[in-house]
């Protein structure tokens, strides 16, 4: 069997005032490294042989990573097909500039996100088969085991999205929080979803943070 535990990176200060990242490289608050710690804790105490960590390259996911590496002893691996989406001229804009300096792309992405592209942004196909691409990847190297897949919201979607048989309106129907962890299973032919955006290990009161 093939377990997969999907981990959206800790909280970012744009984050919490609710501005588009993409692939601008923003990196944790202290709250985000707080809640990086826990979530490795939690993995550290249920992961039994942990083959890889596997991780996007911006430094809020990649630092949640090394964290989760560390306390499961794991090699880890950068890889930039885990990226979250490159949203061009609307990264760094909250939702309310975005719809306020570009009312029509606004309208066009609300009304079908996947033919909607910002200017200059990644088009959806392009970034959900990115993304689509590497989950096969990790299937052909990965066959059985368990891995630790650590990402943002978009990407890490898109793998549950695969796993789910979802499309788009599967996509924006998906709740992820930071450091949320989901679980995808593969045994024989088959994927399950049997844990998603599981936050229960934010409320551990011994993690004071760095």
């Amino acid at each position: 069997m093939l377990k997969l535990y999907l981990v959206r990176h800790g909280q970012t200060l744009w984050n919490q005032i609710g501005r588009i990242q993409g692939h601008s490289d923003t990196p944790l608050d202290e709250v985000g490294f707080r809640q990086a710690q826990q979530v490795a804790r939690w993995l550290a105490e249920r992961v039994q042989n942990p083959i890889a960590v596997y991780s996007s390259d911006l430094q809020r996911a990649y630092h949640t990573a090394e964290t989760i590496a560390r306390a499961l002893n794991a090699p880890l691996h950068p890889e930039p097909a885990l990226r979250e989406r490159h949203w061009g001229l609307w990264e760094g804009l909250t939702s309310a500039e975005v719809e306020q300096r570009f009312p029509d792309h606004h309208f066009t992405y609300l009304y079908d996100p996947m033919m909607g592209t910002p200017p200059e942004a990644e088009p959806m196909s392009a970034f959900w088969e990115r993304v689509r691409q590497f989950g096969y990847q990790l299937l052909e190297t990965h066959p059985a085991g368990e891995l630790i897949i650590v990402g943002h919201g978009g990407s890490l979607r898109i793998l549950l999205c695969e796993a789910l048989a979802g499309d788009i309106q599967t996509y924006r129907r998906i709740r992820l929080d930071n450091t949320g962890i989901s679980i995808m299973e593969r045994s024989a032919e088959r994927f399950y979803v049997s844990l998603l955006n599981y936050t229960d290990h934010l409320q551990d009161p011994s993690v004071d943070g760095f």
